[in-house]
């Protein structure tokens, strides 16, 4: 998910700066891209952006089978989303 936002800022010519590049991507997808997403969709972009970081940064073991295909599948509709947005 994080590259696909990524992807979109690039697409209007932006980069992420500073100490807080993944929550810049998710502001940016929010602020330039709210009327394309479902406000869940945003939501579950930055939940998984906030999860990501405990897992990577403080604890591991702490994401359940379940959620890892619910996080999967929200990611695959995200880039798809993208992916339409990219075309136009």
């Amino acid at each position: 998910m994080l590259q696909a936002g990524r992807a979109l800022m690039f697409s209007r010519v932006y980069r992420p700066k500073g100490e807080y590049k993944h929550l810049a991507v998710v502001e940016f997808v929010r602020s330039k891209f709210s009327d394309e997403f479902a406000d869940e969709m945003l939501f579950i972009f930055n939940k998984t952006r906030r999860k990501r970081h405990i897992v990577v940064y403080e604890k591991v073991d702490i994401v359940s089978e379940e959620e890892a295909k619910n996080t999967i599948k929200w990611a695959e509709e995200f880039i798809e989303k993208v992916e339409e947005i990219l075309k136009k």
